[in-house]
C-alpha cells in the first residue's frame, strides 16, 4: 500500500514538474528574461539599460564629439554652431540625435520603417531618452511628425507617432496629436537642401492649438537630415508653443549633393 502511494506521489510530482516546465516556457515567451540585441540578434540581459550587445556597441555610429548646438550635426572644427545654422532661421531651439545615420543604425531604421518592425520603436525611444539625459524634464508634451491618411494606411503605421508613444511611456510626458500633414509631398531623398524646404512649404498645420498653448514641446521624428521636416512642423507650432525642440534616432550628415546650390 505504502509502495503504491509512493508511486502515485511520484507520478503526481512528475505531472506537476511538466506543468511548471510548460508554464515557465509560456512566461518566457511573454516576459523573456533575455531580450535580443536590436542590431545583431544576440541575447542580452540589459535591454532596458542598453538594447544592444557589447560587440555592436563598439561599432555603433554614436553622434559624439563636437556637434552643432542647434541641429546636432557633427562639426569638423571647434565651432559651436554649424555654418548652415548660422545663416538659416530655425523654428526649433535645439535637436537631439543619439546616432548618425550610418551602418547598422541605418539598416535598423530602414527595417523599422520599410519592413514594419514596430517592436524597434521601444529600443529607439530608450536610446533617445538616455541621450537626452536630464534635458527630457525640460518639456511638457511630446508631438510627432504626422503623415497623411493615405501614406499612413500604405505603411500601416506612423513611425514617428509610435516613437512618441514609446517615449511617452518612458518619460510620462503626454503625447499630443496637434499636427496634421495637409498633402503628400515628393520623396525628400530625391531633393537637395533647397528643394526639401520648398517641397514641405505649408505641408503641416496645427489642428489642436490648446494642447501646445504655452507648452514646451518636444517634437519627434525618426531621422533628421536637412531639418526641413522638423522646421516646417515647428514653424506651424511656433505661433502657440512656448518653445520647441526636436529629437530623432539618427542625424543624417549633409553630403555635398544635398547642399549644392544652397
Amino acid at each position: 500500500m505504502k509502495k503504491d502511494r509512493t508511486k502515485k506521489d511520484m507520478t503526481e510530482q512528475s505531472k506537476e514538474n511538466r506543468f511548471m516546465e510548460k508554464f515557465n516556457k509560456f512566461l518566457n515567451l511573454i516576459f523573456p528574461p533575455d531580450i535580443k540585441c536590436i542590431f545583431c540578434g544576440r541575447d542580452i540581459n540589459h535591454f532596458y539599460e542598453r538594447p544592444f550587445c557589447d560587440k555592436c556597441a563598439s561599432h555603433l555610429p554614436y553622434n559624439i564629439g563636437n556637434r552643432c548646438h542647434i541641429c546636432d550635426e557633427p562639426i569638423g572644427n571647434e565651432a559651436i554652431v554649424c555654418d548652415r545654422c548660422q545663416t538659416t532661421k530655425h523654428y526649433f531651439k535645439r535637436a537631439y540625435c543619439p546616432f548618425t545615420y550610418d551602418n547598422m543604425v541605418r539598416a535598423s531604421l530602414l527595417s523599422y520603417k520599410m519592413e514594419g518592425k514596430k517592436y524597434l520603436a521601444l529600443p529607439f525611444a530608450l536610446l533617445i531618452e538616455k541621450y537626452m539625459h536630464d534635458s527630457i524634464t525640460n518639456f511638457d508634451v511630446i508631438a510627432y511628425v504626422p503623415m497623411t491618411t493615405i501614406s499612413e494606411k500604405a505603411r500601416s503605421f506612423n513611425q514617428s507617432k509610435l516613437l512618441a508613444e514609446e517615449l511617452s511611456k518612458l518619460t510620462h510626458l503626454p503625447v499630443v496629436h496637434c499636427l496634421k500633414k495637409n498633402f503628400d509631398t515628393k520623396q525628400q531623398k530625391e531633393l537637395n537642401y533647397k528643394g526639401r524646404a520648398e517641397n514641405l512649404k505649408d505641408a503641416f498645420s496645427v489642428v489642436d492649438k490648446t494642447s501646445i498653448k504655452n507648452k514646451r514641446v518636444l517634437l519627434i521624428d525618426d531621422i533628421i537630415t536637412t531639418c526641413a521636416t522638423v522646421d516646417e512642423c515647428s514653424k506651424a507650432m511656433s505661433k502657440y508653443a512656448l518653445s520647441i525642440s526636436v529629437c530623432a534616432v539618427a542625424r543624417n550628415k549633409l553630403h555635398k549633393s544635398l547642399i549644392d546650390n544652397i
